[in-house]
């Protein structure tokens, strides 16, 4: 089950599951991209090159963890376009041609990986491409350079999902490839008992974690309901014009700033038979910051 990690010990740091370097189609080189990214204040950085795979364990230092990683391209025999998926933290090749898509996710599995299904706006992915893909644990609700034709956010896709299959996970990533343009944008905040694979791993299956663009998610908390009350989740925040609490279908709630003021805290009496709630909060820039669900 996912984890609050505004309820755990473990410290907070910044990252990126998505970018590319000049062993693929960044503009690059791997070392260079670690350091820009470490200059920027991250705590660690996936290289995740189109269909390669290298090794990075040399560019971690006491303070910044570099993970190794790759954005895959099996075919999608479900009739849409060819899947892209990030592979966090994998150290092989993997040879998309000959396998099903689902091979090529138990392939992520068993090399000690995760999988996040990339930019699905991007992709012109529906429900028909995710419903029958199974070993996955996140999907991209923001790609910050799909932006660049007015694709980057996927909320809809991801609410999608939750609706009709099941729990996953939401990351922001820059899915860098340049120098400036698509860096530094969109990151997760990641609470890790310490700056390892390992922990970080960790803290990825658990959903413990946030997404952000910049707004900030002070606490989030389940206040659990007796027999005479409901279920409530309450929010603290840096200052942003609109808090939106997302349940399945019909369900959910928005508060909006009046004109000139801000909003810092927010809450949601759960109602009864809600299958999970997630929290998305807009600043007064429009850049976002999103939970992962609790769910019910």
């Amino acid at each position: 089950m996912p984890i609050n990690p505004f309820k755990i010990s473990g410290q907070w740091y910044r990252g990126n599951t998505h970018s590319h370097s000049t062993e693929s189609d960044g503009r690059l080189p791997i070392a260079d991209r670690f350091t820009a990214y470490q200059q920027a204040g991250y705590d660690f950085l996936v290289i995740t090159d189109h269909r390669t795979v290298s090794e990075v364990s040399a560019y971690s230092t006491e303070d910044f963890l570099a993970i190794s990683g790759s954005e895959v391209h099996p075919e999608n025999t479900y009739g849409g376009s060819t899947y892209h998926i990030v592979a966090i933290n994998i150290h092989q090749k993997i040879d998309c041609a000959k396998l099903h898509p689902n091979e090529v996710l138990e392939e992520i599995k068993q090399q000690g990986g995760e999988a996040v299904l990339c930019h699905p706006y991007w992709c012109g992915h529906t429900l028909l491409d995710y419903q029958p893909l199974t070993n996955y644990f996140a999907v991209e609700v923001y790609n910050d350079t799909c932006t660049g034709i007015g694709k980057g956010f996927s909320e809809e896709a991801w609410d999608n999902m939750l609706d009709r299959i099941g729990p996953v996970h939401g990351i922001a990533a820059d899915d860098a490839h340049g120098t400036e343009h698509d860096c530094f944008h969109a990151w997760v905040v990641l609470k890790a008992t310490e700056l390892t694979t390992d922990a970080i791993m960790d803290a990825f299956r658990t959903g413990s974690f946030y997404s952000t663009l910049g707004p900030e998610i002070v606490d989030l908390d389940l206040i659990e309901g007796n027999e005479h009350s409901k279920k409530t989740i309450t929010l603290e925040c840096s200052p942003v014009q609109s808090v939106v609490f997302k349940g399945q279908q019909s369900r959910g709630k928005s508060v909006v700033a009046p004109e000139g003021e801000y909003i810092t805290q927010a809450e949601y009496d759960v109602p009864s038979g809600t299958s999970y709630v997630r929290v998305e909060i807009t600043d007064d820039h429009g850049k976002k910051a999103w939970s992962n669900p609790f769910y019910f």
